[in-house]
């Protein structure tokens, strides 16, 4: 996987990042203490010292606020587009970032931290939980859009989606597994699971292709 992480970032960047985080703490902070029906843009524009225009300038809606893309994520998401793009194996790809995308979770407790804040905030909010449903159904789209482009007429859409479906259930029981041990007080490895995972989802593929085969 292809990415310069060492591409400098200029004084504006940094502090439209900064921003960003910063509405999106602010956010959090109140959905936690009022809920998200109760908490207007103009309260959590004055949390994070801006104003509620310069909000809309960074999220279009409250609840988009919450879903803040960590910076880290989204250069692991954007080289997995470029890998795909020029032709990489779609589900060695995947596996590649989403690998590294849990070593950088796992040796960051403030992001964990956030992580699991976020996933109480999203479980008691129905909004929430449906901005996240589309959320993931849009990067599915996109990876699915990249793949098939770079396919070009030797495309196979049918097992692209299902490549891209299956990859993203397994990251999703990955992470439910290190909320559920999380919150038991486990110090989970979320890259650990990742590993259990797979490694119990290998006779199912022998069993799979079996069958396949008859």
């Amino acid at each position: 996987m292809t990415t310069d992480d060492s591409a400098p970032v200029g004084l504006r960047e940094r502090r439209r990042r900064e921003t960003l985080r910063e509405v999106a703490d602010a956010a959090l902070t109140l959905f936690e203490e009022r809920g998200v029906a109760a908490t207007t843009v103009d309260e959590i524009a004055a949390a994070a010292g801006i104003s509620p225009r310069t909000f809309f300038r960074y999220y279009p809606t409250k609840e988009h606020a919450l879903f803040h893309e960590d910076e880290e994520y989204r250069t692991i998401r954007v080289a997995l587009l470029d890998d795909v793009r020029g032709g990489a194996d779609l589900a060695a790809a995947i596996e590649h970032a989403w690998v590294r995308l849990f070593d950088d979770f796992d040796r960051r407790p403030d992001i964990r931290a956030r992580v699991l804040r976020v996933r109480r905030v999203i479980e008691s909010e129905p909004t929430l939980l449906a901005r996240a449903v589309t959320n993931d159904i849009d990067n599915a789209d996109e990876l699915i859009d990249a793949a098939v482009d770079a396919a070009g007429a030797d495309v196979d859409v049918l097992t692209i989606r299902a490549t891209v479906a299956a990859m993203d259930a397994i990251i999703r029981v990955v992470f439910g597994e290190w909320v559920r041990r999380s919150e038991l007080g486990d110090a989970a490895s979320a890259g650990a699971i990742y590993r259990e995972v797979i490694a119990g989802l290998a006779p199912l593929g022998a069993h799979l292709s079996r069958d396949a085969g008859e």
